[in-house]
């Protein structure tokens, strides 16, 4: 189960606001804020060429990330990477094991694998999964 701070459910309440999007997380971290909304309402939170979240980082000081919620595993963990292309992601008891390409992996990983940990979190959050690997 999700638990969400009094702030979370707050930036919730804006961005559901001000853009008519379903969000379903908010995790507000040292890097900022980000949302994941329902499938389907990501354009919603973008506005043309970035126009409403832009306005919305500008109005709360803080970095915003947001991606794309989906039921399947493999297809929500591409849409926290993307524009990383995931090749494959096989799940095997309680770890999903993640196939990118050579030349992409050091982007999936981030500074000090801070993308990855960042990966982990939110999925953790919506899925029976324990861990995440990069093969």
């Amino acid at each position: 189960m999700i638990k969400l701070t009094s702030d979370a459910i707050n930036y919730i309440k804006l961005f559901e606001t001000r853009t008519g999007a379903i969000i379903k997380d908010c995790i507000i971290n040292n890097e900022g804020i980000t949302i994941i909304v329902k499938e389907g309402n990501l354009g919603l939170v973008i506005g043309k060429k970035g126009a409403i979240i832009n306005k919305i980082k500008k109005e709360i000081g803080k970095e915003v990330h947001a991606y794309e919620y989906s039921e399947d595993l493999p297809r929500f963990i591409a849409n926290l990477l993307f524009p990383i292309k995931v090749e494959k992601v096989e799940i095997n008891e309680k770890e999903a094991k993640l196939f990118i390409k050579q030349s992409e992996k050091k982007r999936a990983i981030g500074r000090g694998g801070k993308k990855i940990k960042n990966v982990k979190e939110i999925v953790l959050r919506h899925f029976p999964v324990e861990n995440i690997v990069i093969a």
